[in-house]
């Protein structure tokens, strides 16, 4: 059994489903990726998983507690960021770093600082006159500090820089490696997924539709690019999945019609190919999450 364990969870608001026969098991020490389009029930899930909100059907455990029965024990033990986060706005930043740490039974100030001083973070600044990019690096630090066993970042790096993010994903893959954690990553952004998840569970109409272990799927890549010669994609990549986007009219007619082409497997067979004198602008991407992610957003 998983540290997490939702089983045939729904929830209903009047005729309307947020959550309908989900289930899903997280592993202990897993760094595990919630991904789905707004609307899809991935906040919906979290708020039963604490416990703030009660569930029309079915339950979840976390750590072995119910959250519904025993709702107070799961948030002694667990650590959340919720998408919008809500901070006193007359205390100063290291007045939020002492309450938070003083407040949760896993509270770590010591940590709490070191997380603020290398998100470059202003303590003596009021958060009243602190930016939203700022307010998010002051919650972040209050939840990553904390010795909880599960941690749930619900959209972490929203509002932030991408030298910031970075910082981020590796302050979480560090309280994931290092202090054993189980990390629960809601992100919109597939490169986050991609780069710090294990798992990812995919979520539509508030069901979960897949669940893959990312080191076992096959990777895919994305070649963007444009030519001149369009006609020689199918030469130029055969079998593969391609699509071409004619050239607008307001647009230089010598750059060539913009082409995507996913390529699977590895990209080093492709290389000779992608230096045709007749490609130019070219970007590859490794795209295996947004694949499986279209793929979902397009079943039903």
């Amino acid at each position: 059994m998983g540290i997490v364990n939702v089983q045939q969870l729904g929830k209903r608001y009047g005729d309307f489903w947020a959550l309908k026969n989900c289930s899903l098991e997280i592993p202990e020490g897993a760094v595990f990726g919630l991904l789905g389009p707004n609307g899809a029930g991935k906040t919906t899930l979290i708020r039963c998983l604490l416990g703030f909100i009660r569930p029309t059907e079915g339950k979840a455990i976390v750590e072995g507690f119910d959250c519904l029965s025993e709702s107070l024990q799961v948030r002694e033990r667990v650590s959340y960021l919720p998408a919008e986060t809500k901070l006193f706005r007359t205390m100063k930043g290291k007045d939020c770093l002492e309450f938070f740490a003083s407040i949760h039974p896993r509270g770590d100030l010591g940590r709490a600082k070191s997380i603020a001083d290398r998100l470059g973070l202003n303590l003596s600044r009021r958060v009243a006159f602190m930016s939203t990019g700022m307010r998010q690096k002051l919650a972040i630090a209050c939840v990553l500090s904390c010795n909880s066993r599960v941690i749930i970042l619900d959209e972490p790096t929203a509002n932030l820089d991408p030298t910031t993010r970075q910082t981020v994903l590796e302050l979480t893959a560090e309280a994931n490696q290092q202090r054993g954690a189980t990390v629960v990553f809601c992100s919109h952004v597939m490169s986050e997924i991609q780069d710090i998840c294990q798992y990812a569970a995919f979520l539509k109409g508030g069901t979960v539709v897949e669940t893959v272990r990312l080191d076992a799927i096959e990777p895919v890549h994305r070649a963007r690019f444009r030519t001149t010669e369009p006609e020689r994609i199918a030469e130029w990549f055969p079998g593969s999945k391609h699509s071409v986007t004619a050239v607008a009219e307001s647009e230089n007619v010598g750059s060539g019609a913009l082409v995507v082409v996913e390529l699977r497997g590895e990209v080093a067979p492709y290389l000779a190919r992608l230096q045709s004198s007749a490609i130019s602008e070219l970007t590859i991407d490794l795209a295996s999450v947004q694949v499986i992610y279209d793929r979902v957003h397009k079943l039903g």
